[in-house]
């Protein structure tokens, strides 16, 4: 009398992991777009590459990754999309590492930026370690599970018939 867990129990990690990372993504992106020019000179102060040289480009890479950040969230929380949403997120996560990673080993003190005038921290290894496990957990929510609850309306599984004993 051994009984299959049903489908949907593996529904649920990956559900929780995109409402989390989308509520995440949601709030995020609403806190800098009330102060975009706190997050503008958080950026200025990080001294990025392609955008330390270019002001305009600094401004508009400001004034639009809020906006990314809320539609994104949007889809995950949604579970539209679920799939290229949670790996949408698992590369600006990824991304966000590598840039802390980057910013640390320079030795760079200054603000994240991450939760835009709300969280005033510094970088720190610990900001790294949060994104990579955010970033871990996006993938693995693209990849990792199967049977995730969608919006979508087609089937992407066949029924299988009931075996009897």
């Amino acid at each position: 009398m051994d009984a299959e867990p049903t489908p949907i129990s593996s529904a649920w990690p990956p559900l929780v992991i995109r409402l989390i990372t989308g509520s995440l993504l949601l709030y995020s992106g609403w806190l800098k777009l009330g102060d975009l020019n706190s997050f503008a000179n958080t950026l200025d102060t990080m001294q990025l590459p392609v955008l330390r040289d270019h002001p305009g480009l600094l401004l508009q890479f400001a004034e639009s990754l809020p906006w990314f950040e809320l539609g994104l969230g949007v889809l995950l929380v949604s579970t539209f999309a679920a799939r290229p949403a949670s790996l949408v997120a698992g590369m600006l996560f990824l991304a966000f590492t590598v840039l802390l990673t980057s910013l640390r080993l320079q030795g760079f003190e200054g603000e994240c930026g991450c939760l835009g005038p709300l969280l005033s921290a510094r970088v720190g290894w610990l900001h790294v370690i949060l994104d990579a496990l955010v970033t871990v957990a996006c993938f693995a929510a693209a990849f990792g599970w199967r049977n995730q609850p969608t919006m979508d309306t087609t089937s992407s599984s066949a029924e299988t018939p009931a075996t009897s004993e």
